[in-house]
């Protein structure tokens, strides 16, 4: 049987120059907000606005193909045409900006603490205001435009957990390349300073076999879509689509451990009044025993 893979059909540098130009980029948004996001020659033109039809058709050229395709009744966008107006869309090349401190109601797992929100320089971070304990994170300015400055905590844990639940499922966050899991102690996976009392808390580490990217997360938010989580919190009365993300953090070592070494094992435990469930897993996260305690 013949296997067909994708194939390259151009350089980058070719592909962003295409888009070097502001008509270009006008053609592309007119496009995104046609009906249907379909246009004929002439509709497009009257929508950038350029009074020559030569001009126009130059440009129009330039797309065709990449992120631009003809049809039987005009134009539409082609997969790359939509990615760009979602990048624009999305703010990624073009906002900026900073969330101050916002308090969160969930104490820090290495000493009880306070810990608060915040963003800046397009990262967000939860803090402990007395300890050193952090956690960080990548997160286009975008995300946070159309919400208040209260909520952010609250986008920003939706956001974390579409992007747990695409790595999760095999695929980059950035390139959509295939994506490898192992888990590995905290320590070992950042190279931020780690409190003692955690440095051996087990951590799902999700790496791009593509581009190289890397992303961590505790068992808890790795796990939280389980099968057999979600069933434990739905004989509870509970949707775990309605809880916040980060109520299911396992950031503290009474709740997730290593333990053992050869072979690999680690568990997370999830609780509701009074009753628990545990999954064991592997090195590569899969669940190998499930445990469950009733008051």
């Amino acid at each position: 049987m013949s296997e067909t893979r994708p194939v390259e059909t151009g350089e980058p540098e070719e592909a962003f120059a295409a888009l070097s130009d502001e008509t270009r980029v006008d053609i592309l948004r007119a496009l995104w907000e046609a009906e249907d996001r379909e246009a004929t020659f002439s509709e497009l033109r009257e929508a950038v606005g350029v009074a020559d039809s030569g001009q126009f058709n130059y440009h129009l050229d330039k797309l065709v193909g990449r992120f631009v395709r003809k049809t039987d009744d005009g134009y539409e966008l082609t997969l790359a045409g939509l990615h760009v107006n979602g990048a624009i869309r999305a703010g990624a090349y073009t906002m900026a900006g900073t969330i101050d401190p916002v308090e969160i109601d969930q104490p820090c797992p290495s000493c009880g603490g306070t810990r608060t929100f915040r963003y800046e320089d397009e990262t967000a971070r939860i803090d402990c205001v007395d300890c050193a304990f952090t956690l960080s994170s990548p997160i286009p300015p975008g995300v946070f435009a159309d919400y208040d400055r209260e909520t952010a905590p609250a986008v920003a844990s939706r956001y974390f957990r579409t992007i747990v639940g695409q790595v999760s499922n095999g695929f980059c966050w950035y390139c959509d390349g295939p994506v490898e899991l192992t888990v590995r102690s905290l320590a070992a996976s950042t190279e931020a300073d780690v409190p003692e009392e955690l440095t051996d808390l087990p951590f799902a580490h999700f790496e791009c076999e593509r581009c190289g990217a890397e992303i961590t997360g505790d068992l808890g938010s790795t796990l939280v879509d389980h099968p057999a989580v979600g069933g434990f919190y739905f004989d509870h009365g509970v949707d775990v689509r309605d809880r916040p993300f980060h109520t299911f953090n396992a950031l503290d070592p009474d709740r997730s451990e290593i333990r053992q070494r050869d072979p690999f094992r680690a568990s997370v435990t999830f609780s509701v009044d009074g009753d628990s469930l545990t999954l064991v897993v592997d090195e590569d996260c899969d669940v190998v025993d499930v445990e469950r305690a009733e008051t």
